[in-house]
């Protein structure tokens, strides 16, 4: 795995873009299945959006102080804690249908949430590890690559999913993805305790920083720039609740779709995201990460509109698929971003506030879809988060476009 003129990739960040596929594919399983299988006990749709947005809030308090603390005490007992707890939860899953206890599991582990990458509150310390062996200048590509692995994780997931409705074992197939998910916890816990370092770098990076003044100035310039990309995170935060965690319930509920269509489709699509976040690395190298981040959201924001528009399934698979393709394989890019924005030795704060900006609000979007979607308006949703979704783009690129600049100079430099 080489980059031309850069040389390998750290051996660290391979065993953790390792974790990363290993963790998604039963991330892929969950999207599919989770909120079916809570339908089919019986949960209305404003519990399982409930269940799902209070998983969120719990990562949103949690991440901004994982990610602070993990610069002071180092990355790696936070993500190896992350894997544990999500194990346990695997096994309550496995063990029982008690929704109190489901909720609780549902609600620790991030079950069922979308997005790439570790859905735990323990993210901000996996990338900021990540970033700690990654140069300023190669960020954009190798998270891009790390981004697209995880889709290719959700998309195997996806197909396991659909595929495990087949099987006639005398076990439940919902239990049999629990039972996954327990095992590949355990696995990856395993490599996280094999891999050094992981330390906290952030006293002696202090010792070297100059004067105070300057350092003040330093911290000025790096909160300002985080505050800033944390306020339009809100915008995409919300549109991301509104749609992704609730889809599998949508084309259940509009087209009658079968757990094996609706794993079908989304196995396509993360398969897709995963070629288009490689895209997208060549991308960021060749047009700016801003830039190419930018021109994306906004054609992904315009498909969006169209979704509840079509009556065909097929279409609306189509639409679905191109449209989360092209979002989704942004977020690699987009992580990059956030950790460039400081120091490595506060990568951790910065991709807290990251998540927290986008989390917080994601995890109140369910909630609301749940609702709209149990008085039956099942298009709303979609176009309010096509409208925040455009004014996110619009802004982000207001906001960010000189940091190609700055990314640039790392490279020349380097």
């Amino acid at each position: 795995m080489k980059f031309s003129g850069n040389g390998q990739i750290h051996p660290v960040v391979k065993r953790l873009m390792l974790v990363n596929f290993i963790r998604s594919i039963g991330q892929g399983m969950m999207v599919v299945e989770l909120a079916l299988y809570l339908d089919a006990l019986g949960w209305s749709t404003a519990a399982i959006g409930s269940v799902l947005a209070t998983g969120g809030l719990l990562g949103v308090v949690l991440a901004p102080f994982i990610g602070v603390y993990s610069d002071r005490l180092g990355r790696k007992p936070f993500v190896l804690i992350s894997e544990l707890v999500t194990a346990g939860c695997a096994l309550v899953g496995v063990l029982t249908t008690n929704p109190f206890l489901l909720s609780i599991a549902i609600t620790l582990s991030g079950f069922g949430k979308a997005d790439a990458g570790s859905p735990s509150p323990c993210a901000p310390a996996e990338q900021a590890w990540l970033a700690s062996f990654v140069p300023t200048a190669e960020r954009g590509r190798v998270y891009s690559l790390n981004n697209a692995l995880s889709f290719f994780g959700m998309g195997a997931g996806a197909v396991l999913a659909g595929a495990a409705s087949f099987l006639k074992t005398g076990v439940s197939p919902d239990r049999l993805l629990f039972c996954y998910i327990l095992v590949a916890s355990l696995i990856t816990a395993s490599i996280i305790l094999t891999i050094q370092g992981g330390e906290a770098e952030n006293r002696q990076g202090n010792k070297k920083e100059g004067r105070r003044n300057e350092e003040k100035k330093i911290l000025h310039e790096e909160n300002a720039a985080v505050l800033k990309l944390a306020a339009i995170n809100i915008l995409n935060g919300i549109a991301i609740g509104l749609t992704g965690p609730m889809m599998s319930y949508w084309f259940s509920a509009k087209f009658g779709a079968s757990h094996a269509q609706i794993g079908s489709t989304l196995a396509v699509t993360f398969f897709t995201t995963g070629v288009t976040s490689i895209l997208q690395a060549r991308l960021s190298h060749k047009h700016g990460t801003i830039r190419s981040i930018v021109f994306i959201r906004f054609i992904g924001s315009l498909l969006l509109i169209l979704m509840p528009l079509l009556s065909s399934y097929a279409l609306v698979s189509v639409i679905y698929m191109l449209r989360t393709a092209l979002n989704r394989g942004t977020q690699g890019a987009q992580q990059a971003l956030s950790v460039s924005l400081t120091r490595n030795q506060r990568s951790g704060f910065a991709s807290s506030i990251n998540l927290f900006s986008m989390r917080l609000p994601t995890s109140i979007g369910p909630y609301i879809t749940g609702y709209l979607f149990g008085l039956g308006s099942l298009s709303l949703p979609f176009y309010i988060a096509s409208c925040l979704q455009l004014s996110f783009a619009y802004l982000y690129g207001r906001l960010f476009s000189s940091y190609d600049i700055r990314m640039k100079s790392h490279a020349s430099s380097g």
